[in-house]
C-alpha cells in the first residue's frame, strides 16, 4: 500500500496558517504575512514567499520549505498533537422553498419591518469545530462542545446541520479538498472558539452547583468539628487557668480559619477549553434577502437555511462574537445586534458597533 506525500509548500502554508499567518496562493508560489514572533522564529521577514528550494544565497524574503529543510522540520514538530483537520461535502438534498416560507412567518426582527425577496439555491462553507472542555476543582468534569460558523458572514450553524457532520457517521459526507480565504478562516476559528466558550454556560452551571454543595458540606463539617472542640475546652472538668483556655481557643479558631480558607482554593474551579478536531464543510443551502427599513434607512439582511437545519443560521452580531435568531438593527448603519448588545427594542438602541467605529 502506498500513499503520495503531501506537497511541502501546501503543508507549510497550512502550518503557517495554524500559527496565525495570512497565506495566499498566487500564480507561481505562495505569499505569506507572518506574525512578528513567528518571523523571528523562522529567521525571515514578516512578508515573504514560500519556495521549495534555494537557488541562490539565502534571502530574508524567501522561506525555503522543501523536504529536509529546517523550516519544514520545525513546523512539523510543532504540529504534533495539533487538532486534526478535514474537509468534506455534505451530500444531502437542499432545503425546500416551502421550509423557508414557513420559517419567514416566524422570523422576528425586533425593531423593523422586513420584506422577503427571492429565494436562491447554492452552497456555503462552514468551519465546524469540536472543542474539549474541562473544569477541575475537587474533581474533574469534562465534555465536548461543537460549533459551526459560516465563512461567508460569521453566522452560526443550526444544530441540525451540525448533527450531519458527525465524523462517526459518514453516510452523507464525501471527502473533498475545499479552499478558504485565510482571513475568513481565521475569523471563523475565532468565532467558533468564542461561541464554544459561551456554550459552556449551562454545563458549567451544573458544575458550579455540584462544587458549591460539596464546599458547603465540607465547610459545615469543619466548622462543626472545631465548634465541638471549643465547647469541650470551655467545659473542661479540670481547673484550668482562664488565660490558657483563651489561648487554646484562639489556636483552635486560627486552625479552623486556615482550613476554611484552604477549602476556597481546593474548590476553586479551573476551566480549560481546547480544539480537538476541525473541518471545512460544504453544505447545500437556500438563501433569501430581506429588505429592511428602519426610520429613514433601507438595507438588506441575508438569511440562510442550510441542509438538515430546522431554523435559519443565527445572524452574527456586529458588536460582539455572539449570534442571534432575534436580531435588532441599529438606526445609524443597520448593524445587526444580538439581545446581549441591544436588550431593548424600543426607542433608539445604542449600537456598540457604531460607537467602536466612531472611536477608531
Amino acid at each position: 500500500m502506498s500513499a503520495a506525500l503531501p506537497d511541502p509548500l501546501e503543508f507549510v502554508a497550512e502550518a503557517l496558517l495554524a500559527r496565525g499567518a495570512v497565506v495566499e496562493r498566487e500564480a507561481e508560489d505562495w505569499l505569506a504575512l507572518l506574525p512578528g514572533d513567528l518571523a523571528r522564529e523562522l529567521s525571515v521577514a514578516e512578508e515573504c514567499r514560500l519556495v521549495a528550494r534555494a537557488s541562490e544565497a539565502p534571502r530574508a524574503d524567501r522561506l525555503v520549505c522543501g523536504l529536509g529543510t529546517p523550516a519544514l522540520e520545525r513546523l512539523t514538530s510543532q504540529l504534533e498533537g495539533a487538532p486534526a483537520w478535514a474537509s468534506a461535502r455534505l451530500e444531502v438534498d437542499a432545503p425546500r422553498a416551502s421550509q423557508v416560507r414557513a420559517l419567514l412567518e416566524r422570523f422576528d426582527l425586533r425593531n423593523a419591518p422586513a420584506v422577503p425577496g427571492e429565494i436562491g439555491t447554492g452552497s456555503a462553507i462552514y468551519v465546524v469545530a469540536w472543542l474539549a472542555w474541562s473544569a477541575e476543582a475537587d474533581d474533574r468534569y469534562d465534555g465536548i462542545v461543537q460549533t459551526g460558523v459560516c465563512l461567508d458572514d460569521g453566522c452560526a450553524a443550526d444544530p441540525g446541520t451540525l448533527s450531519l457532520a458527525d465524523p462517526l457517521s459518514t453516510a452523507h459526507l464525501r471527502a473533498v479538498p475545499l479552499a478558504a480565504e485565510a482571513l475568513a478562516l481565521q475569523r471563523g476559528l475565532r468565532l467558533a472558539r468564542a461561541r464554544a466558550e459561551s456554550a459552556l454556560e449551562a454545563p458549567l452551571a451544573n458544575v458550579h452547583a455540584l462544587v458549591s454543595r460539596r464546599l458547603k458540606r465540607d465547610h459545615e463539617r469543619i466548622a462543626l468539628y472545631f465548634e465541638t472542640l471549643a465547647r469541650d475546652t470551655r467545659k473542661s472538668r479540670r481547673r484550668v487557668d482562664p488565660a490558657l483556655v483563651e489561648q487554646k481557643l484562639a489556636h483552635l479558631h486560627a486552625e479552623r480559619d486556615a482550613k476554611l480558607r484552604a477549602l476556597g482554593e481546593r474548590y476553586r474551579i479551573r476551566v480549560g477549553i481546547a480544539p480537538i478536531a476541525m473541518a471545512l464543510l460544504e453544505v447545500p443551502v437556500l438563501r433569501i434577502q430581506l429588505r429592511v427599513r428602519r426610520r429613514k434607512l433601507e438595507g438588506e439582511i441575508r438569511l440562510r437555511l442550510a441542509a438538515g437545519a430546522s431554523a435559519f443560521d443565527r445572524l452574527a452580531c456586529a458588536a460582539c462574537s455572539g449570534a442571534t435568531s432575534r436580531p435588532l438593527v441599529c438606526d445609524d448603519r443597520l448593524h445587526v445586534l444580538c439581545e446581549a448588545c441591544a436588550p431593548a427594542s424600543q426607542g433608539r438602541p445604542h449600537c456598540p458597533a457604531c460607537g467602536d467605529r466612531r472611536t477608531a
